[in-house]
């Protein structure tokens, strides 16, 4: 049988693909495995393994992820750490220029209430005038 190989597999990149894969994924995993089964092998051949020596060897294996994680949380909470110290330091110019920046708002907004509402109290006050008037000729 002749099978067709595929052109893509045929290519440089492909290749070097192939070799990174070989020596980037495959070849520590198996230097992982090979340094725990003989540790394993060398732990269970030694001399006077008790119940408390396997419970501290499983005990270690337990704690070994987490030491990872905790380690992963720990840098990531130093880096939030201090980009909060770096925020708070730029934070107070920009927050003083917003506080300026929300009274003037402020100032303009009461301003043009109190204007538009001028007209209103002008013709409230002249209408309890002239009402005061007549209400003092009627009584006289």
């Amino acid at each position: 049988m002749n099978k067709n190989v595929d052109p893509s597999k045929k290519t440089a990149s492909y290749q070097a693909h192939k070799q990174d894969f070989v020596w980037q994924i495959l070849a520590p995993i198996l230097v992982a495995l090979i340094l725990v089964i003989s540790a394993s092998v060398a732990v269970a051949i030694s001399p006077a393994a008790s119940a408390s020596l396997w419970a501290d060897i499983s005990t270690i294996w337990i704690i070994i992820p987490l030491l990872v994680f905790a380690f992963i949380f720990l840098v990531i909470l130093s880096a939030v750490i201090y980009g909060m110290t770096k925020l708070l330091d730029i934070t107070p110019i920009y927050t003083q220029k917003l506080t300026a920046l929300i009274y003037l708002a402020k100032e303009k907004i009461e301003h043009a209430a109190d204007t538009s509402a001028k007209p209103i109290f002008f013709f409230e006050e002249l209408s309890a005038s002239i009402k005061s008037i007549f209400i003092k000729n009627k009584g006289a």
